[in-house]
């Protein structure tokens, strides 16, 4: 991507390529053509420029993360973003790390705002463990009350968690580094009024914790044929 990037005319242009030499079956857009850096601000005053250095301070300090940001700040959105986000009838946020990989999206000007007002039925996919130098000792309450504090109150519909047990063997792999498995507290995601949804998600052919793709995708469009279809509709009626 990056030597795509210094060969076409824009890192749109490149993302499409990528996605040609990929084979990729969607579409692929970037949420901003901007050259930004992400920034995390900690507890205790102190500020970090970059994802690894993100990842490392916080591992060695132990210290919560308490905004970020991009540099600079509010980087306008591909258009095409917004256009895309208005017409979805679905819409995911994660699985991912929280601080570097999904919250970042939504510090792009115009993106919080699109997804928030936009028709279509919006899904938070809950992880399946805490991440170690990013979300450790956090709930699904945490990640879904950091999500909309970065972005805004009612820009999600329902969240998605994994109700399968994860093995104990997998359970000492990721304690040994200091994460540990997702726990789902539903009165305080229900408290923050979005609606919390299970399903058995865990992979049981993965070396890791990992969502099983089609698991995944069968809970994602009950959901859709259960709450979303009707959304849609709500929404073509009020209109």
């Amino acid at each position: 991507l990056a030597a795509l990037n210094g060969i076409c005319g824009s890192f749109a242009e490149a993302v499409r390529r990528m996605g040609e030499v990929l084979a990729i079956t969607g579409k692929v857009l970037p949420v901003t053509e901007a050259d930004v850096h992400l920034q995390a601000q900690f507890d205790d005053g102190s500020t970090v420029f970059g994802e690894s250095a993100i990842f490392y301070h916080k591992k060695e300090t132990r210290k919560r993360i308490c905004r970020v940001v991009l540099t600079p700040e509010h980087p306008e959105a591909f258009p095409e973003s917004l256009e895309a986000i208005a017409r979805a009838d679905l819409i995911l946020i994660g699985p991912g790390s929280l601080y570097t990989s999904i919250i970042p999206n939504f510090l792009v000007n115009g993106i919080t705002e699109a997804v928030k007002n936009a028709r279509g039925y919006k899904i938070m996919i809950m992880n399946l463990m805490t991440q170690d130098g990013e979300t450790e000792g956090y709930t699904a309450s945490d990640h879904l009350r950091e999500l909309l504090r970065h972005g805004a109150p009612g820009m999600v519909d329902a969240c998605l968690a994994n109700s399968s047990p994860v093995p104990e063997h997998l359970r000492e792999e990721y304690f040994r580094e200091g994460a540990g498995v997702m726990e789902v507290d539903r009165e305080m995601v229900e408290a923050q009024g979005v609606k919390l949804y299970m399903a058995p998600l865990l992979s049981e052919s993965s070396e890791y914790a990992r969502h099983d793709s089609m698991l995944l995708a069968r809970a994602i469009m009950d959901l859709w044929h259960q709450y979303g279809r009707n959304k849609l509709r709500r929404e073509h009626y009020l209109r």
